[in-house]
């Protein structure tokens, strides 16, 4: 018998492909937009939340859906490249007081130990 919490993670991952995947097509810049944005809050190492990346993100580039910016960050997170590092509530009444993650970039020595020293 397979294990729940393993299926679990693969399906979860399988959403986040199918989701970035979404977010790439025609005219859809948001995920790019919101990688660029957080690939400098890793470069400059400071914790950082999705509040801080969707404020960089111009207003006039929309996500096709809510959960493109949760997919990248979980993306970068499962590559490593960022880790949770405190907790907060949400204050956007759409996400209901919901916890939020704090993140911080690894550091470039751990990253490498992984295998994930490049920056996507």
């Amino acid at each position: 018998m397979a294990d729940q919490l393993a299926l679990g993670f693969a399906d979860r991952h399988d959403g986040q492909e199918a989701n970035l995947a979404a977010a790439v097509a025609v005219n859809r810049d948001y995920r790019a937009a919101a990688e660029e944005v957080l690939a400098e809050l890793v470069r400059e190492g400071r914790p950082f939340t999705a509040e801080d990346i969707r404020k960089a993100v111009p207003n006039d580039v929309e996500p096709h859906s809510p959960n493109v910016l949760p997919s990248v960050l979980g993306t970068w997170a499962a590559r490593r490249l960022i880790m949770p590092c405190g907790e907060y509530r949400s204050r956007r009444r759409s996400r209901r007081a919901s916890r939020n993650r704090v993140w911080v970039a690894r550091s470039p020595a751990s990253r490498a130990q992984d295998g994930n020293s490049k920056l996507e």
